[in-house]
């Protein structure tokens, strides 16, 4: 089992599952067994809406169970594969192979070794042709199924466009096939026939002599062209409002709701802009009641409201100011993560501001006019200042800046402006108190399918690293900081963007030399991935840096986002006039083909009526400056014992805020709840006494904070007893002067009879010195840690007596430990020293041993209640 796994790997909450409104069905009871799978750890898989959306949505069907599962790190699939576990889902742990249907989400390209690792993870042949009718069934949706061709080999079916309703038809069919009982290709042809699916086996592909595609041919007569789903309203689709809220800190820790789906901009290089029109706006009172229940089903300090660009939202200010209104005495802050120069008014910072500062980041792509002209995205530099200075004098410190290099027609010229526009938005931040810091980020221009660029070369990998080399030049000094990508991994992501199949082998020797993680950069395998393209006869500029002519037959011609191939052309040749296409939200439709029938644009209607303005959180704490404190004692058992210390924290305050706790928050810029807790406990550690400290904003009886809180708290943290305290007072962490630990190696291979454990603890102490090596900001440095040793003894677990008077519900040790001999030890804390490290050395145990002791804190010395 993959749960026995979890001590001897880094952050076990990645594995852990039962999470805040995740969701476990009975698997006996279920027609179709789904499993959603990111091709990428947890955290930024779990960062994911359209992972939240199709989760739910599925669950909320009669019959369906749907579950999770993620790539996992280099440590637990180094043991997966040494016991030959497959890899298996979070909520019920059942291999990926016993699932009907296994759907990957493809959102980069270098994710794709993964989804082959995965496979291969989960003992599932890799190849479609491979798998019969009893393997489950592998679908591939996401971005990069608008060209999944490199992928062909390996999927029965993709989806394009958007998921909400097509999932449903899926599945529809998928349980029907199952329930009559035919082969494996009648249910292909049953999918083919579901606008949006793919199916690549349906298709022949032939090439010319010149390495192009001589023919796409269709096999299936009503299966030639297949185009992108689209849901028309985004009021009537589903929307999770209770959405899992992960233990660990993942990459994007808010609630995130999509306000505006497309985007009309038209910028040329950005395929997301073609393939998700048309624009549909969802109205601001199904936001406001959607922001409202999930947040107390969450328990988030942040919303994202998230869009292509957020600013172009049709009643952006007056739903911002809503929002502000509403949640600001809960200190909940509202984030735009995606905001055009142009739509970044005073307004809008000033609303941001009143809670806490979310970051801003700027992206001009481009620092001159030219260069935006053939990109179709304007950004007056005037206008670009203007609003630094402005977000610099309200206070924030840091913006962010986005450019790409490689553009087409880019010179070196546009570098230099890059440069000279960077330290012009850093000098605006040295003119308040304290010098504000500019972060310039740095991309890649990648050509992408279904784009007016689609038909441009990109850079060679010499050409990018030179102009990066340039770049890092030029771009230093004070309050300046530049980061950019690592440029094989932008060559790799051009040569798979618009690759073919013939790319499907190079993928499988990528993954038999080891290539996986490849969007990381200290783990790209370019070696490996140098002898693959050549192993196989593959000239990887062939797919990356060659100019495609306008009648070429392209790999993914047969695949349609909506928009005419004539519109992208039309674009194209006005990128090369310097040509500006206007936003069609402005003015007349620009006829690209997406919209027709019941497929158009859809804009929001107004909110009836703008918010009343309220007194700010700090004139209310001002007029009620009286708080009182919670004491609480809880429990740390189970599973919990893998959640590290700032994991648990979060927790906590979330478990709160569902719970309606009334928190005391701090001042300043970034108000945190008070909260406190004793000093963190090793991972891995069981805690029968931890204690928190809670301020809160008004009276609330300790008995019924109690029953809220636990209420919230996941399976292993419970509060077992509370106290109303005093304000004044030592703080927790340095209350108590020893911890006191019982250990047990009842899950080592090897057995430790007692008259041998008894005498080397005796040794242990008789020695004078007990010197570990510790290791210190990199440093290794010898300490004798027997002075920190308060008590080191055997003790019988039926009869352990421990100094404090233990609470009714402090489980026995007996249900904590299945060996009767234990061992006790106490540290005091100006130690800082693991128990187990200390029992590592006397017991002469190796590292993984030490990590499978059974280790749980009874006592924390002197008492506290």
């Amino acid at each position: 089992m993959t749960r026995d796994l979890l001590p001897l790997v880094s952050r076990p909450s990645r594995y852990l599952g039962e999470e805040v409104n995740s969701c476990r069905k009975d698997l006996q009871q279920a027609r179709l067994r789904f499993a959603l799978v990111f091709p990428d750890v947890y955290e930024i898989g779990m960062s994911h809406l359209g992972m939240q959306i199709l989760y739910g949505l599925l669950n909320s069907q009669e019959g369906i169970v749907c579950e999770r599962a993620f790539s996992p790190w280099f440590d637990m699939e180094a043991l997966l594969r040494s016991r030959n576990i497959p890899l298996s889902s979070l909520e019920s742990h059942m291999p990926l192979r016993d699932f009907d249907v296994i759907g990957l989400s493809l959102q980069y390209e270098l994710c794709y070794t993964n989804v082959l690792n995965i496979l291969s993870l989960a003992q599932i042949p890799l190849l479609a042709r491979e798998r019969e009718a009893d393997m489950p069934l592998i679908i591939g949706g996401g971005p990069c199924a608008f060209n999944p061709e490199p992928l062909a080999d390996f999927f029965d079916a993709f989806v394009l466009g958007d998921g909400e309703e097509v999932v449903l038809e899926v599945v529809d069919c998928i349980r029907r096939w199952k329930e009559y009982g035919s082969d494996k290709d009648t249910l292909l042809k049953e999918l083919a026939s579901i606008e949006g699916v793919y199916i690549p086996s349906f298709f022949r592909v032939s090439y010319g002599a010149d390495g192009t595609i001589g023919r796409l041919e269709p096999l299936m007569a009503h299966h030639r062209q297949v185009t992108k789903r689209i849901v028309s309203d985004l009021n009537e689709i589903y929307c999770p409002l209770a959405p899992i809220v992960p233990f660990m800190k993942v990459i994007h820790d808010r609630l995130s709701v999509e306000i505006t789906r497309g985007c009309t901009r038209g910028c040329r290089f950005c395929q997301a802009g073609y393939t998700y029109r048309p624009v549909r706006e969802r109205d601001p009172q199904v936001l406001l009641d959607i922001i409202d229940e999930s947040l107390k089903r969450t328990g988030y300090e942040e919303v994202s409201l998230l869009s292509l660009s957020t600013g172009d939202y049709s009643h952006i200010s007056l739903l911002l100011q809503t929002l502000v209104r509403k949640y600001e005495k809960e200190r909940i802050a509202m984030s735009l993560p995606s905001l055009r120069v142009g739509t970044l008014t005073g307004e809008l910072i000033e609303e941001i501001k009143r809670v806490r500062k979310t970051g801003f980041t700027l992206a001009p792509e481009a620092a001159t006019e030219r260069l935006q002209r053939i990109i179709n995205k304007i950004t007056d530099e005037g206008e670009l200042l203007d609003t630094v200075a402005r977000v610099f004098a309200e206070g924030w410190n840091l913006i962010k800046l986005y450019f790409m290099v490689g553009l087409p027609s880019e010179v070196e010229g546009d570098l230099r402006e890059i440069v000279a526009l960077s330290q012009k938005v850093s000098r605006q931040g040295g003119r308040g108190k304290r010098r504000a810091g500019v972060n310039v980020s740095i991309s890649t221009f990648v050509p992408k399918p279904h784009t007016p660029f689609q038909w441009e070369p990109q850079l060679a990998l010499e050409e990018i690293e030179e102009r990066q080399r340039y770049l890092r030049e030029g771009l230093k000094g004070r309050g300046l900081r530049l980061k950019w990508h690592d440029a094989r991994m932008s060559f790799l992501e051009g040569v798979f963007s618009r690759g073919d199949r013939r790319l499907g082998e190079v993928l499988l020797k990528a993954h038999q030399r080891g290539c996986k993680f490849d969007g990381w950069t200290e783990h790209l395998k370019w070696r490996e991935w140098e002898e693959s393209l050549g192993g196989v006869g593959v000239d990887a500029t062939f797919y990356a840096c060659r100019r495609r002519e306008p009648s070429e037959v392209l790999p993914w011609g047969h695949l349609s986002c909506g928009v005419e191939e004539g519109f992208l052309k039309d674009e194209w040749n006005k990128a090369r006039e310097g040509v500006i296409t206007p936003d069609c939200r402005e003015g007349e439709c620009l006829r690209c083909g997406v919209c027709e029938r019941e497929i158009k644009m859809v804009l929001a209607e107004p909110i009836l009526s703008p918010p009343a303005l309220s007194i700010s959180s700090r004139e209310v704490v001002h007029k009620r400056p009286w708080v009182k404190k919670i004491r609480s004692q809880f429990l740390k058992v189970g599973e919990a014992r893998f959640i590290g210390h700032l994991e648990m924290v979060d927790i906590f305050v979330r478990a709160a805020r569902r719970a309606g706790i009334p928190m005391k928050f701090s001042e300043g810029f970034h108000p945190l709840p008070k909260i406190s807790f004793t000093n963190p406990l090793p991972l891995g550690t069981e805690s029968l006494m931890e204690f928190m400290d809670l301020e809160l904003a008004r009276y609330m009886r300790a008995g019924e904070f109690k029953e809220r809180l636990n209420r919230e708290l996941p399976l292993g943290l419970r509060i077992i007893d509370v106290h109303e305290m005093a304000l004044k007072g030592r703080p927790l962490p340095t209350v108590f002067e020893v911890d006191r630990f019982i250990i047990s190696p009842e899950n080592l291979d090897r057995a430790f009879p007692e008259d041998e454990l008894r005498g080397k603890l005796r040794q242990a102490l008789k020695g004078g010195e007990l010197t570990l090596i510790q290791e210190k900001k990199k440093e290794k440095r010898r300490v004798n840690v027997l002075p920190f040793v308060e008590r080191l003894q055997l003790v019988q677990r039926d009869f352990y007596l421990p100094s404090v008077p233990v609470h009714a519900e402090v489980p026995p040790l007996k249900e904590l430990f299945n060996r009767e001999l234990l061992i006790e030890i106490g540290i005091k804390k100006e130690g800082r020293v693991r128990p187990t490290a200390i029992l590592q050395y006397i017991l002469g145990l190796t590292p993984q041993e030490d990590e499978l002791l059974k280790v749980v804190k009874t006592e924390s010395l002197p008492p506290l209640l």
